[in-house]
């Protein structure tokens, strides 16, 4: 039932990191989609503004080019006549763009400050253009004098003014705009990066720690066995190999308990397999009590287990063997039957071709201490020993 109710907070809180790496993933990429859409706009507020910039510009220019131009036709000078007229064409073009938009690459419409400039108060910019321009045309049209001297003095004296007035409220407005999606950029920047660190604080790194976790248990899974905690046999025989090579390699002693409980099976039939697995877990306590600091116990399967001994030689291993078959002996805890171990021991030889010879001398002297009446250390040294000779050794 623990295990249920692990698995099941386990899976809540995986959900949970899901379900928040999935909102902070959608967060980030609205925020993302956001910052482009800003900086595709500050592009095209810019490129607005610089076209609607120059063109205002422009006006002031061609004002003075068709106050010259009408000069130079006054003055007889027919070649003028015609790039009159084109620059006449263009400004009232250009008037129309900056007003109304769509056209010549202006988008938008008048801002509310710019179109009072030029379409409110007593002397509208709007109206002074056109009427700038109306006269121009009529005289280029009828040479008529009056027209001439009323374009002529506007753009000397009262026009520019006016025009430089519109070029300065396009330059601010501009700039004005650039500067708030500037701050707006920084702000869905900032809130961006937050999210990232907070997505590492609150998502990735419990997301990790639990991946760590998770590749942990499965470690323990794949390595302990499940009712004692101790190492399986496929660790244990791993951490044997290496200890084979550490104790050549260093020139130190390895021995190998094996171990099997007497009378296991009767132990289960009386009284039920719970009390057998009760047991089995007592003993992986008593026998990690027993043992020094760099020993290791494992459960080999059933009611067998092996014990490595790295360091420890023939005297060592009959010390700690004895030690531990006495404290089984000795152990009355409550609600478990008596119960006795028999050990057999061995030390690695240089004619030992690895782990296995060691593990089959160790069985082999198993079976002479069990042959012996159980509940006993039997030594074997040299070479493995096959198991019907060892029985015959009994």
């Amino acid at each position: 039932m623990l295990l249920e109710d692990r698995v099941a907070g386990d899976r809540n809180v995986v959900g949970r990191l899901t379900a928040a790496y999935v909102i902070a993933l959608t967060l980030i990429a609205i925020l993302s989609g956001g910052v482009h859409l800003l900086l595709d706009n500050v592009i095209s507020e810019q490129r607005d503004a610089a076209t609607i910039i120059n063109i205002a510009g422009r006006q002031r220019m061609l004002s003075q080019r068709i106050s010259l131009l009408g000069n130079d036709l006054h003055q007889g000078d027919e070649t003028a006549r015609q790039p009159l007229r084109d620059a006449i064409a263009l400004m009232r073009r250009s008037q129309d763009a900056l007003v109304h938009g769509d056209d010549l690459g202006i988008s938008n419409p008048l801002s509310p400050d710019a179109s009072a400039h030029y379409f409110a108060g007593p002397s509208p910019l709007d109206a002074r253009v056109r009427a700038f321009l109306d006269d121009a045309e009529r005289f280029v049209e009828t040479g008529d004098e009056a027209s001439f001297r009323q374009f002529h003095l506007a753009a000397r004296d009262t026009l520019l003014p006016a025009l430089d007035r519109a070029v300065t409220i396009f330059e601010n407005e501009a700039n004005g705009r650039t500067h708030w999606l500037r701050q707006a950029q920084k702000v869905v920047l900032a809130i961006l990066l937050t999210t990232l660190l907070a997505e590492a604080v609150f998502i990735f790194r419990p997301m990790v720690t639990r991946i760590r976790l998770y590749a942990s248990r499965l470690f323990d899974l794949a390595s302990r066995d499940s009712l004692t905690g101790l190492p399986n046999r496929r660790f244990l025989v791993d951490s044997g190999e290496a200890a084979v090579i550490q104790a050549r390699r260093d020139g130190t002693e390895l021995s190998c308990l094996l171990v099997d409980l007497d009378h296991f099976k009767a132990i289960n039939d009386q009284h039920g397999h719970a009390t057998g697995d009760a047991v089995l877990v007592r003993f992986a306590e008593l026998a990690q009590t027993a043992l020094r600091q760099g020993d290791m116990v494992g459960r080999t399967g059933g009611e067998e287990f092996v014990i490595l001994l790295p360091g420890a030689g023939e005297a060592g291993a009959l010390l700690v063997a004895e030690k531990l078959r006495a404290m089984l002996d000795a152990d009355r805890s409550e609600g478990l039957p008596h119960f006795t171990a028999s050990i057999g021991a061995t030390t690695l030889a240089p004619g030992d071709r690895g782990l296995p010879d060691l593990f089959s001398r160790a069985d082999a002297a198993l079976y002479v201490a069990k042959g012996l009446g159980r509940n006993r250390v039997r030594f074997e040294a040299g070479q493995p020993v096959a198991r019907d000779q060892a029985m015959e050794m009994a």
